[in-house]
C-alpha cells in the first residue's frame, strides 16, 4: 500500500516529453513564470512565491560542463550578468540555471548528474531583480535558444 503510494507522488512532479523524461527545475507549487520566452529575453525566467530561496533541480540527466560561484547578491563582477551559474549538457541541449545564491552550488563540473538532483539555491547574484532562476536552453547543434516551458510542457505554470 505504501509502495504505490510513494511512485505516484513520484509520478507527479516527473513528466515525459519527445519520449525524454524530465523533471521540473523547481517545485511546480512553490514557483510562478515571472518573464516569458520572447526574441529580446531568450529564456524563462522562474520565481519563487515571497522571494524564498528555494531548491532548483536537474531537469535531465547530464554532465556538468561549467560552474561559476562566489558573487553575491546583485554581484555582476565575478560571475557577469548570469552571477552564479551552472551550465549542464543534456544529450541535444546545454541548460544553463542563473542567479543561483552563493556558495550553494553542490555540482562541479565534470561531474555526471542525475535527473531531479539537486543543484542549488534559487537566488539574486549578477544582474537580477529579485530572487529568481534564469533558465536558458540552448541546441548544441546550431545554436540556438529554445523556450523551456514548451520543451518541458510548462506553459500551464501560473504566471506572476
Amino acid at each position: 500500500m505504501y509502495f504505490i503510494a510513494i511512485i505516484a507522488v513520484v509520478l507527479v512532479g516527473i513528466g515525459l516529453v519527445d519520449g525524454e523524461t524530465h523533471f521540473p527545475p523547481v517545485p511546480f507549487n512553490e514557483a510562478c513564470i515571472s518573464q516569458g520566452f520572447s526574441s529580446s529575453h531568450t529564456a524563462v525566467d522562474i520565481a519563487s512565491y515571497g522571494g524564498k530561496r528555494i531548491n532548483l533541480y536537474a531537469i535531465w540527466d547530464g554532465t556538468v560542463t561549467g560552474v561559476c560561484n562566489g558573487a553575491g547578491d546583485f554581484d555582476q563582477s565575478r560571475c557577469g550578468d548570469c552571477g552564479n551559474s551552472i551550465d549542464i549538457t543534456h544529450n541535444t541541449v546545454r541548460v544553463r540555471y542563473c542567479h543561483l545564491t552563493a556558495n550553494s552550488i553542490r555540482v562541479s563540473p565534470g561531474q555526471r548528474i542525475v535527473r531531479a538532483q539537486n543543484l542549488g539555491l534559487m537566488g539574486t547574484s549578477g544582474l537580477s531583480t529579485g530572487v529568481h532562476l534564469h533558465i536558458i536552453v540552448t541546441e548544441i547543434n546550431g545554436g540556438q535558444r529554445r523556450d523551456i516551458r514548451s520543451r518541458l510542457g510548462l506553459n500551464g505554470w501560473n504566471s506572476c
